[in-house]
């Protein structure tokens, strides 16, 4: 799982990643010394179920990412089955295709949490 997250902190413009819980607790983390790991996972966390708790009342589906965009960069939530991919980002980067690579990562993972599960 570190590998994944170092591979995924490789992509240009990726700042730091960590698998977390759904309830915010981090399994495995590849942050900058400067970020802290608990607060990332509680703001995540605490976003993430307030996204999905809207999105349920509006659409009856929780959404599968989460992107939040903000000047200084973004955080992306992504959906691993029991648990959640967050990936910090500086706000340069090209989301299509940044994207495309962060989401073959993800499902990796997720199939790394599929195994341990079982």
């Amino acid at each position: 799982m570190n590998r994944l997250l170092e591979k995924l902190n490789e992509i240009p413009g990726v700042l730091g990643s960590m698998v977390m819980t759904d309830d915010g607790i981090p399994v495995a983390s590849r942050l900058s010394e400067e970020i802290d790991e608990e607060c990332v996972a509680a703001f995540s966390s605490t976003a993430r179920l307030a996204v999905n708790r809207t999105a349920m009342h509006c659409s009856g589906e929780e959404p599968e990412e989460v992107i939040l965009e903000a000047e200084g960069g973004n955080l992306l939530l992504i959906n691993l089955d029991g648990a959640t991919l967050a990936v910090m980002t500086h706000a340069g980067l090209e989301l299509n295709t940044g994207l495309l690579e962060i989401r073959s990562l993800a499902r990796r993972l997720s199939g790394i949490l599929e195994i341990r599960i079982s």
